[in-house]
Order: structure tokens, then sequence, then C-alpha cells
């Protein structure tokens, strides 16, 4: 399975904001998150980004340059070769602060103007003053050599029909605005209409309509690349996540629901897991937070006094599969009898058909005589994953061929090695090379291999594992521990549900063909 593709990760450093706009979207989350992530925690973040492969960071907020840390922040993020963006409201932005922005590497400033006037702007942002001080920042970020692009929400369709559009895109450009990036308000937040949907949803044609030619190369609807006239494909329907301020991962910061905890377990795996939710994948490529038929039907159920809404998966299914590893307090280990193939085809058609894909857990799957009885009862296209140990791996070439005819996203392998806490035992690396050469001989299947290290034995052969992980073709290497009193939610493994963190620690980069 190659990683999947995450190219921009948005990150909230707060949800204070010296503003109180009329649209803003997280004014909600400032009211029930106050915590932020540490700069430590970015700096982990920041590694967790790196390996799952992303370009482009966004600092977010609330306001990002509320952070005394900022600068730091932005200096760790180019240490790891990220393009770094700011969206900010400019407040704080004078001559000095530009010149430390630049010279801590940023390369571009999403600049928050909502008018040409300066009357208008600050009475949607509630702020007095802060017109003069958004443009201020604007013409800084010109001459600084910054790329900089201004964001506005229009209020009411009054600003495309009386042409103020066309006045706000001669000012900005005036001004040193390289690109204006258009926000249609989307159904969040404070843009919320309880008794209506987001404001002009299905009629974007007939506003556009009304910019002038002239401005057409420097405006772009929400995502870079996305001319007016065209619907805006949703990124977080492909390349983009959003993690919130206190380390939650939503697919977007106007579609809020949270899948996971980028403090707790990689990135790369709450996304995979965004990808493959129904949520995600009804109401097309677009975005489903201007979808007033998908608003309608799902986002209003879930309440609409809520800013946030945390999403529990269903596509999982308990293999009750024997175990012979015998780690301590796993209940598959002494299981004499597997869990009813019935039972575990009744809740493979219990998944809703929109998922991607099923993760089998619970136990090692590979001894299960009907295993494959059970992969057949998988609709297809949907993918699959199993959870497997290093008790046994079977060596039948036609048990191999069959397998690797099942759409398989991933083999994930428990290192587990109950007897390495002997401490009579006087070479616990000899059970380690063993365990290696089982690992190795299921990556050499042919299917994505992820190998998950408990921190306790991580601690005692990293070493040694260091030296062999590029030779094993495993793709994913991890690092976990168990949590019974707080697992995490979404997340399951070969002893069930107790899963309490994990991090990736190294993935398998696959050369491009020369």
């Amino acid at each position: 399975m190659a990683l999947p593709l995450i190219k921009v990760v948005q990150l909230t450093l707060t949800n204070r904001c010296q503003c109180n706009c009329k649209h803003c979207g997280v004014s909600k989350l400032r009211e029930v998150i106050k915590g932020e992530l540490t700069f430590e925690q970015i700096d982990l973040l920041f590694q967790d980004f790196k390996l799952a492969g992303c370009l482009v960071v966004d600092l977010f907020g609330g306001e990002p340059t509320l952070r005394r840390d900022l600068f730091e922040i932005i200096e760790r993020g180019k240490s790891y070769g990220f393009m770094l963006s700011l969206e900010t409201n400019g407040y704080v932005i004078d001559q000095p602060y530009m010149e430390r922005l630049t010279k801590a590497g940023l390369d571009q400033i999403y600049l928050s103007l909502d008018d040409y006037r300066a009357e208008t702007h600050d009475g949607i942002r509630r702020k007095k003053g802060s017109f003069d001080r958004a443009v201020r920042a604007l013409e800084l970020g010109a001459k600084s050599g910054i790329v900089m692009h201004v964001s506005t929400v229009p209020q009411s369709p009054r600003f495309f029909i009386d042409g103020e559009i066309n006045r706000f895109m001669q000012f900005v450009l005036d001004h040193g605005a390289e690109q204006v990036r258009l926000l249609l308000p989307r159904f969040v937040g404070d843009s919320i209409r309880e008794g209506d949907g987001p404001m002009c949803a299905g009629e974007e044609r007939e506003l556009f309509s009304h910019v002038s030619p002239r401005y057409l190369d420097y405006i772009y609807l929400h995502t870079p690349g996305t001319p007016l006239g065209e619907k805006n494909l949703c990124t977080a329907k492909q390349v983009f996540c959003h993690v919130m301020s206190n380390g939650w991962v939503t697919p977007c910061s106007y579609f809020p629901l949270v899948f996971g905890d980028a403090t707790r377990e990689p990135i790369i795996d709450v996304f995979e897991r965004i990808q493959s939710h129904p949520l995600v994948r009804l109401g097309g490529d677009y975005c489903p937070m201007r979808n007033e038929e998908y608003i309608n039907t799902y986002m209003r159920k879930l309440g609409l006094d809520r800013p946030f809404f945390p999403i529990t998966v269903e596509n999982q299914v308990d293999l009750g599969a024997p175990c012979g590893v015998g780690c301590p307090d796993c209940a598959y280990g002494g299981r004499p009898v597997p869990r009813p193939a019935d039972d575990i085809v009744r809740a493979i058609g219990e998944v809703a058909t929109e998922y991607t894909r099923i993760e089998f857990y619970g136990g090692d799957a590979f001894l299960r005589d009907d295993l494959f009885a059970i992969l057949d009862r998988v609709p297809r296209p949907k993918k699959m994953s199993l959870w497997s140990t290093c008790g046994s791996a079977p060596r039948s070439a036609a048990f191999v061929d069959r397998l690797r005819s099942y759409p398989i996203e991933a083999i994930k392998v428990h290192l587990a090695l109950p007897l390495m806490a002997d401490t009579d035992r006087s070479d616990p690396v000899a059970g380690l090379e063993e365990a290696l050469r089982r690992v190795s001989f299921m990556a050499s299947w042919g299917l994505p291999v992820h190998l998950y290290v408990p921190d306790d034995v991580m601690a005692r052969i990293h070493r040694d594992l260091a030296t062999n992980i590029r030779h094993l073709g495993v793709e994913r290497l991890y690092i976990f521990a168990r949590d019974l009193d707080q697992p995490l939610v979404n997340s399951v493994a070969c002893f069930g549900r107790g899963l309490g963190r994990s991090r990736l620690l190294w993935v398998q980069r696959k050369r491009p063909a020369t």
C-alpha cells in the first residue's frame, strides 16, 4: 500500500484572537478548547508530518501571531523542509515583526481582509483599527518578498451584485496582493444559519458573473488553482487534513468531524481513517459544507450547537482468532475456540457500504482455518487489513497466492516477544532474530507489512532493529503502548481494543522508476 497522499496539513496554533468576526468558524471552539499544543508537541507533529510525506504546513488559528513562539515554530518547520504559510489578520504585524517572519523563513501569508473600506471591515471584524493594521501588513509583506494572498469572506450577495468585489480587487492588488482567495461561507461556526443553508449555495456562477474579467487571473475559489466558475474540489477528500489546537484531527477546519488525536497516533493512520469514512466519501467531490443536501441529511442531525463532532468508526470487525504467543492480559491468547464464522459474516454485513475498507482485528488472522471463507464475504472493492503476530506464518505457496488475490491494504504485525521479559533468558536477541525472520518472510509475499513494536520491547532491541529494518521489506515501523483505561477510540490491534498510543518511526520510501 502506498503512503496516503497528504500534501497539506493545516495546524491550529491557538484559538485565541483579537477579533470577533461575524463569520468566524472557530468562535465556539474558543469557548470549549482552551489548551494549546506546546512547542515540543508541535516538533513531534512536524516529525510525524514529514514521515507522512507532507509538503506544506499551514499555520492557522484563531490568530497564530498571538503565539510568542511563532518564529521558533516557523524555523523548526523549515528545518524539516516544509513550505510554511501563515493565516493572519495582520493586527500585530509591523515592520520589525515582518522582518522576524522573513528571517524565520516564512514562505506565504494569507491575510484576512473583508472590505476595501475601513468602517466595513472593522464592523465585520468587530475590532476598531483592524483595517489599517491589515493593510499595513499587506504592504509590508509585499515589500519583504513573502508571497501575499488576501483571504476574503463575502457577507452577502450584494458584495458581488453591487460591484464591491471589483473595487475590492483593485484595492488589494494596488496594495501588494498577488492573489485573492475567495472563501464563501461554509456551514460552520458563526456562519451557520439555523433555518437556512450556506450563503448562495448553488448560485455561485451567478455571483461570479459580476467579477470583471480583468481580475479573473488574480482570484481563486478556496483552493489555489480553482478559477471562479468552477466548483471547488474538496481537498479534504484527497490531500488535506486539519489539526486542531489540542491535536485532534478533522478533515478540514470547516468540516469539524474529529477522527483521531495526532498527539497519540500518527497522522497517516488518522488520514486513512478519514478517507475511508462514509461521511467524508458522501456528497461528491466538492465541499460538503456548502452542499445543502449533504448538510440537511447528515450534519443538522449531529446538532448545530456543537463546534465539533467526535466520530466513532464502524468498519472494524473482531475476527476472534486464537493466538499462540501468550502475551500477558490478552484475551485471545488462551482462546480455545475461535469466534463463530457466522457472527463475523454478520458483522461484515453490518458495515456501511460506503466504507472503503474493513479492518479485521483480534488474535492472529492466519490461525483461522476459515480465513479465506471470511474474506470472500467482504464486498469488493472494499479493502482489508489483517492483524498477525510473529508466532507463526503460513508457508504454503498456494496460501500466499490466494491471500494476494484479495485487496489487502496491510498486514499489521505485532512484534510480540513475551519471552524477552524473562530475566532468566540469557540471549533475548535470539528471539528477536527468529521473529524478524518471520516478519521478513511475510514481507516477501508482496503485500504491505506494518510492524508494531511495544515501547518496552523497543527500549531493549532498538539498536538491533535499526540495523535490520531496511532489509526486512516492511513498509512502516510503529512503536505503541497499551492503555486499557484510556484507549484510542478508533484503534484496534491483535489484542483487541486497548491501544493507548502509537507513533510512526520509519517508512519505506519507494524510489521512483527511472
